[in-house]
């Protein structure tokens, strides 16, 4: 069962994480992610943390701004571990070429699994299920 110190807890992450990706923080960023990440994209690809931050690294050099939302539509507890289903809307806008820049909205559902290390919550495992961009 969820009770609020632990659903404030999660909250709290996606708040700190949000902030690192709106600062362009890479190592705040990053450091939402378990080592052990297991990341399955929705092209059904699985990517590990290594290729996940070669990935953000890339992504922090073009993007000029970023704002995201979510909306959780599940949340449980078990052995330790939290499992979330996820809405999260993102309007993004990256450089193309030196002076152009695209912006977009993306919406992506996904499962995220979460795990206390060293006192944190991380998150270890992502599976995209959906993914509309517009």
């Amino acid at each position: 069962m969820v009770d609020e110190t632990l659903l404030k807890a999660i909250d709290n992450a996606h708040a700190i994480a949000n902030k690192a990706q709106q600062d362009k923080n890479f190592d705040k960023y990053m450091g939402t992610f378990a080592d052990d990440l297991l990341y399955k994209q929705i092209n059904g690809k699985t990517i590990g943390k290594k290729q996940l931050e070669a990935d953000v690294k890339h992504y922090f050099t073009r993007v000029k701004s970023f704002s995201s939302n979510y909306q959780r539509t599940e949340i449980s507890f078990q052995e330790g571990e939290i499992t979330e289903r996820l809405t999260q809307h993102s309007e993004v806008s990256i450089r193309v070429f030196i002076f152009f820049t695209k912006k977009w909205t993306v919406e992506r559902k996904g499962i995220y699994k979460w795990k206390m290390i060293n006192g944190d919550w991380k998150i270890f495992n992502v599976e995209v299920l959906n993914e509309r961009i517009f």
